[in-house]
């Protein structure tokens, strides 16, 4: 376990706005809440703020959290950070799209920075640590309703800090760093990391880290799509975030929302 020599440190229980922006690098607006019920929803309700500055909604606990394909996620009070980054687009949709990809690698380099843990990906959006998964990420596009274009991007993002007593549906696939790290610190650090990455959004280096950490790949997986569950074996990742899968038809690929993924005797 890394120890943390600062004077802003924020252990077990609440973030605070204070600590966030204390830690931060970059110039970010930060809205911090209690309770909400969901950051995902609230940076949506904000978008008459949406700026070439960056947003950030972070709260101590979210009554409805989202994940992703209408799932819910976790999120009690004081054991984890529950962050949204609503960020205006400056390209092209499939940049919006590499965003999941991205993030992940953002959130691990973090992780492995502060809490000295080596934590890896399921495809697309999941991030495990021993096996089991302990954050999930829900990017969503802000659309302009007149004109039909992306306007900008909000990035989801739940952290299971120290949480250890999840519902009965969860506790078999679901964990938590378990560290008793400076949660402000850590919601600091992965925000620089995912603004950074996205100023240079078309640079694609971040699939050759994806890759690395991606233990999806080289397994025999399932997969559900339009209701119909099929067997595959995970080849590569492409550089728009894309699951290869080899089938008994040949070479296919597998674009975010549409499936989901399962490692076999999972």
């Amino acid at each position: 376990m890394s120890i943390i020599n600062s004077n802003k440190t924020e252990y077990k229980g609440k973030i605070s706005k204070k600590g966030i922006l204390s830690n931060l690098s970059n110039d970010i607006n930060v809205f911090y809440f209690d309770t909400i019920d969901s950051t995902n929803n609230e940076a949506k309700r904000r978008t008459d703020i949406l700026s070439p500055t960056p947003a950030l909604f972070v709260a101590n606990h979210q009554s409805a959290g989202r994940g992703r394909l209408g799932r819910s996620f976790y999120s009690p009070t004081d054991t984890g950070i529950y962050m949204s980054l609503m960020l205006k687009a400056r390209n092209d949709f499939s940049d919006i799209v590499s965003m999941t990809t991205a993030t992940a690698v953002c959130i691990c380099k973090a992780l492995e920075t502060l809490c000295n843990i080596e934590p890896q990906i399921k495809w697309v959006n999941d991030i495990y640590l021993n096996g089991k998964k302990i954050c999930g990420i829900l990017c969503e596009a802000i659309t302009n309703e007149k004109t039909f274009t992306i306007d900008g991007i909000v990035i989801g993002i739940g952290i299971n800090i120290s949480t250890t007593d999840f519902p009965d549906e969860l506790k078999d696939i679901a964990s938590s760093i378990r560290q008793d790290i400076d949660k402000a610190r850590l919601c600091a650090k992965i925000t620089d990391n995912i603004i950074d990455v996205f100023k240079n959004i078309e640079d694609k280096s971040f699939i050759d880290e994806y890759k690395s950490r991606c233990f999806v790949l080289g397994q025999e997986i399932t997969y559900t799509e339009k209701g119909v569950t099929k067997s595959a074996t995970a080849i590569d990742i492409n550089e728009n975030g894309g699951l290869i899968i080899k089938t008994e038809n040949g070479l296919t690929t597998l674009s975010t929302g549409e499936i989901t993924v399962r490692i076999k005797n999972d």
